[in-house]
């Protein structure tokens, strides 16, 4: 038989007591905070949950921060796109009026001239334009700068002054577009690059060198408005036109009469040029100079380029109205305004449907959030009125057992002896 000492029972009273003085305190805890776990080891099953829910929670106030980002800047795009094709519109009905028989005179000539010049500066502004962060819109990733830098000389022709007006404008952007994350492995292009937003007709580069007896003398790749392609050692010109053709562009190549190289957009922009990894078929097939590989502008001096962004075919309208080519103005000017407007128009229906997209789903994610709060509050709440009978019976159980300790160690040795 074990023997039973007051020692004993004295720490076996006091292990008790701490035990019901960490449920009082755990419980004391949970009531006054609202919730039923603190540490992993109150529900590891609970705390898993917990941590997985409130990471979630996190990560759609992150993407819901992208999408109204993403949503802000589609909106200013599609505004100064608006202004863009308003320009368009009263820059057409000055060509229609410039380019009637009857209107011949010298100061009508000279007003609706300057009166584009006035819309040309009022375009490059717009296509520099910046969100409220100071980062510009339409350079693509190329944001600490403006995109668009124009070239001024004095111009005067046919006794018409137009002082120092603008004779070109250069893209210093890039192709790429600035990407948002707006559910996980789901992104969102929240811009468009310039050079292609802001060009008016189609483009085409023609190598201008015979490429018939062409054969890749090794493994390289050449890009086309960023897309790779692959080029294989003894590939000839036809195999490499196949395989443009077949690539994810808005580029189609051909074989010119005298077997050079022909990229022709099929949509308009600028086509962007450029040998990777040190390869050089672009080079050896005449399209890029090799002195400049860098795009844009890049092309060969002897290759053939022909396109024109809404800035060249506004200084060339300006330029045919200043020499009073009525069949110009009319015919061929016209033609590249309605084609600028339609291209225009048809950049701003993406943003409009990425607008709308973008609408939808912040709908979606302020509804996840809702639920998986929802999840949350329930996975790490307490029961009120659980928990305070809880605490209620425990500080019953701690009082009974604080009597009882006392009336079973209370006795000593002294207390017999007497």
């Amino acid at each position: 038989m074990m023997r039973i000492t007051n020692r004993m029972i004295s720490d076996n009273m006091i292990n008790t007591l701490n035990r019901q003085k960490y449920e009082l305190q755990k419980t004391e805890t949970q009531l006054g905070t609202g919730k039923r776990i603190h540490m992993p080891s109150d529900d590891p099953i609970g705390a898993t949950n917990q941590m997985f829910l409130s990471s979630r929670v996190r990560e759609l106030k992150q993407y819901e921060g992208n999408v109204q980002e993403s949503y802000d800047n589609l909106n200013l795009i599609d505004g100064y796109l608006g202004g863009v094709g308003e320009i368009f519109q009263r820059m057409r009905e000055l060509s229609i009026q410039a380019a009637n028989g009857t209107n011949t005179s010298f100061e009508l000539k000279e007003g609706i001239s300057k009166e584009i010049n006035q819309h040309l500066k009022a375009l490059v502004d717009i296509g520099n334009a910046k969100d409220a962060t100071g980062r510009s819109l339409f350079g693509g990733s190329v944001i600490e700068r403006d995109p668009f830098l124009p070239a001024y000389t004095h111009l005067a022709s046919k006794g018409i002054d137009q002082g120092n007006a603008m004779t070109g404008v250069q893209y210093q952007g890039d192709t790429q577009t600035q990407m948002r994350e707006i559910e996980r492995n789901e992104t969102m292009a929240m811009s468009i690059p310039g050079n292609k937003i802001f060009w008016g007709t189609n483009t085409s580069i023609d190598s201008n060198r015979d490429a018939s007896g062409y054969v890749a003398n090794g493994d390289q790749t050449f890009s086309i408005d960023g897309i790779q392609i692959p080029v294989s050692a003894g590939d000839t010109i036809n195999d490499i036109i196949d395989k443009i053709n077949n690539a994810p562009l808005e580029v189609r190549a051909t074989k010119g009469g005298k077997e050079d190289l022909i990229l022709t957009s099929t949509s308009p922009h600028q086509i962007w040029l450029k040998d990777e990894k040190g390869g050089t078929v672009l080079q050896d097939l005449g399209m890029i100079d090799g002195s400049k590989p860098q795009p844009p502008n890049n092309f060969h001096p002897n290759a053939r380029v022909s396109g024109l962004s809404i800035f060249d075919l506004v200084i060339q309208l300006r330029n045919d109205l200043i020499k009073g080519d009525q069949n110009l103005v009319g015919g061929r000017d016209l033609e590249a305004i309605d084609m600028a407007m339609e291209n225009i128009l048809r950049h701003r229906a993406e943003v409009g449907a990425k607008v709308n997209r973008l609408e939808q789903h912040r709908r979606r994610i302020t509804w996840d959030q809702s639920y998986v709060k929802d999840l949350l509050a329930k996975n790490e709440s307490i029961d009120v009125t659980e928990t305070i009978v809880n605490l209620k019976w425990l500080e019953n159980v701690h009082n009974y057992a604080l009597k009882v300790g006392a009336g079973m160690i209370k006795p000593t040795l002294m207390d017999f002896l007497r």
